[in-house]
């Protein structure tokens, strides 16, 4: 296992939602986290270990943000952050720019390429603003369009000032690389996204600079365009009334329906030193068609809509921070994070997919935090696969933080069918559902780096395509690190395999039918420590495919949540050490794995031991504490060439090699 940087990672017992409940208080065990001694970046507290494995965060949290129904319009995510912020990587795509048009919306005032300001008076008509660039406003005042067909060469708009009520609408050439500067700009829309750039062909460089706001004043079930001026449900409406291409919407304003209040047709790519906050109450705060790339700046998304972030193609971090507040829970449309929906085409081919390499991603969410959704069984239009897009989160680096709050309807066993109107007013009947995952990948699931901590309702990691699914951990530039915690899932859910490769996973499900490990396939175990706690009695670690020594257990051998417990070798030196959760109540399956069980030895299991020194990741240690006290529970003997041991949890085809011991009654 590669820890060449544990002081930056132990980060993690930092950050917002780190799980204190798997910190296993307890009082039997003291802990010097590495991340005790760590200054957050960005003005963090100093934490102290101690205790059993010292506060690792609670619903407070370190990062500190606030995300609660009703805030204000200026919402300021950032306002109170004093968690960690993600390092700005340079954007190699960058272009040189011909000409630059910063635009003062205060003095309403524009200049071109350095020059002296001049009157921006859209509303005496259409304005040139250079060769090829022309500027106007609509008749009711409420979006002005920028024409920049005509522009030979790159351009960059930097706004600044306070523009309300009105949009602001770019439409730039095919293929055109627009660069867009918000400095200390505010834009408060109506019925229009605040700020939208087309076609689908230009790409859009957001260069953040100070503190900037978006917002528009569209509302969730509510149906904006120019089609028709009735409420299609009112009762007072006739169909004579309603022209055939009208939408059937149960309210109707006139406005756009574009599904971001920064909205961009083509790709975006963000970065700079500075802050954007959006507020939006419709679809999403953040929407590119294409591709969202983020290599700066800070994101804030306060959503009482639909998603905070969402693409098609692909959402693609190197660096930066993105907090993300999802509190709408609308029927079958709950506030989500950052969402890319696929897109079967060509051009969509092999994408539709979340590759994080840095930088830092805080979310809460009513529903899913962060997915690759595009599902072969519900999405697929054709039976042609060459198409298809490749729905798999990989995460090579960063520091993510994740709470999902909603609650979980299964459609698969309620089958429950009501009506209801979506974001757009139009009505829908289907199955009643509601998945709040933490990270969903519907092909699969890759992390070879980074810090991440998710407390779930539903799965805190899932891959759902049937047989095709993987979920895939493992040491890439440096080892990954997990804490996984679900109320009402499984920790890690597999419809393949799960492959155990590498890092330091803790991963906790104690409801009674769930799982900390959960696959249809196989639980293919190689390398890294982890440990998985379940509320079932299911034991999935595969005979054939694991390669590293694992010992299945049941509680009796493991001990009471809220103690500590460890495995020392026959030289009396332990070899893993773990925390167990004091906020679940009960358990019924430990899988625990790590390379310093190596075979040819003979090992105890000890309950109720007490813990001091060494560093550790959600209560479980990757380097090991000094251990004292406890009992002895159970002995495994390890031989060569077996790899899978059960103490008291039965594996399929009932074999259980070297496991031995006497365990206490039941709890």
């Amino acid at each position: 296992m590669k820890v060449s940087t544990l002081t930056r990672y132990a980060q993690i017992l930092l950050m917002a939602f780190a799980l204190s409940a798997c910190g296993g208080s307890g009082g039997s065990s003291s802990n010097n986290d590495e991340a005790g001694n760590q200054e957050q970046q960005g003005g963090g507290e100093e934490q102290q270990g101690g205790g059993s494995g010292g506060e690792e965060g609670s619903d407070s949290s370190a990062m500190n943000f606030t995300c609660s129904a009703g805030m204000e319009n200026q919402s300021n995510l950032f306002k109170d952050y004093v968690g960690t912020y993600g390092d700005i990587a340079p954007d190699p795509e960058t272009p040189d720019y011909d000409h630059t048009v910063a635009v003062d919306f205060d003095t309403m005032t524009y200049s071109v390429d350095g020059g002296d300001p001049v009157g921006f008076n859209v509303f005496g008509g259409e304005i040139q603003l250079m060769d090829g660039a022309t500027a106007s406003l609509n008749d009711d005042g409420t979006v002005v369009s920028v024409d920049l067909t005509g522009v030979d060469g790159n351009v960059k708009f930097s706004l600044s000032g306070t523009l309300e009520g009105t949009a602001f609408d770019v439409t730039t050439a095919k293929n055109a690389k627009l660069g867009l500067e918000l400095n200390g700009a505010s834009v408060t829309s109506g019925n229009y996204p605040a700020i939208s750039v087309s076609p689908k062909t230009a790409t859009v460089f957001l260069t953040l600079k100070g503190v900037n706001f978006l917002s528009d004043s569209r509302e969730f079930g509510t149906g904006y365009s120019s089609a028709n001026g009735k409420n299609y449900y009112d009762d007072n409406a006739v169909a004579a009334d309603i022209e055939a291409d009208a939408e059937k919407t149960v309210l109707w304003a006139e406005g756009s329906d574009d599904n971001g209040v920064l909205s961009a047709k083509g790709t975006l790519r963000i970065t700079g030193e500075g802050t954007l906050n959006v507020v939006t109450g419709y679809k999403h705060g953040i929407y590119a068609k294409n591709r969202v790339y983020m290599y700066g700046g800070n994101i804030g998304v306060y959503n009482e809509g639909r998603n905070g972030i969402q693409s098609k193609n692909g959402f693609d971090m190197s660096g930066g921070t993105v907090l993300l507040c999802g509190v709408g829970e609308h029927t079958n449309k709950q506030s989500r994070g950052i969402i890319v929906s696929g897109d079967e085409s060509d051009e969509g081919a092999g994408l539709g997919g979340i590759n994080i390499k840095d930088g830092v991603i805080g979310i809460i969410t009513v529903g899913k935090a962060i997915s690759a959704k595009w599902d072969i069984e519900d999405d697929a239009e054709t039976t042609d696969t060459a198409d298809d897009p490749k729905p798999v989160v990989s995460i090579s680096g960063g520091i993510i933080d994740i709470r999902t709050t909603g609650k979980v309807i299964d459609s698969d066993i309620y089958a429950n069918r009501i009506a209801y109107y979506d974001e757009d007013g139009l009505a829908v009947t289907e199955v009643e559902s509601s998945s709040p995952e933490g990270i969903e990948g519907k092909l699969g699931v890759d992390i070879s780096g980074g810090l991440i901590t998710v407390s779930s309702t539903d799965d805190a990691l899932n891959a759902s395509r049937d047989g095709d699914a993987y979920v895939t951990i493992r040491d890439g530039n440096e080892s990954p690190y997990l804490v996984l915690q679900t109320s009402s899932g499984d920790a890690i859910d597999s419809n393949g395999d799960i492959n155990l490769e590498g890092g330091v996973v803790v991963a906790v499900s104690s409801l009674g039918s769930e799982d900390g490990f959960d696959c249809d396939g196989k639980l293919n175990i190689s390398g890294g420590i982890a440990v998985g706690i379940s509320g079932s009695n299911h034991v999935y670690a595969s005979e054939v495919s694991t390669r590293q020594n694992t010992f299945v257990m049941s509680s009796n051998y493991g001990g009471k949540p809220g103690t500590s417990m460890a495995v020392m070798n026959s030289a009396g030196t332990p070899v893993f050490a773990f925390e167990i959760p004091h906020d679940i109540t009960k358990y019924g399956v430990m899988t625990i794995t790590s390379p310093n069980m190596i075979s040819g030895d003979t090992y105890s299991i000890m309950s109720g031991v007490t813990l001091n020194g060494g560093i550790s990741s959600g209560g479980l240690y990757y380097e090991m504490p000094d251990v004292s006290g406890g009992n002895e529970t159970g002995t495994v003997n390890v031989y060569a060439g077996t790899y899978l041991y059960s103490l008291g949890a039965q594996h399929e085809g009932g074999n259980n090699p070297g496991g031995q011991g006497n365990p206490p009654g039941g709890f």
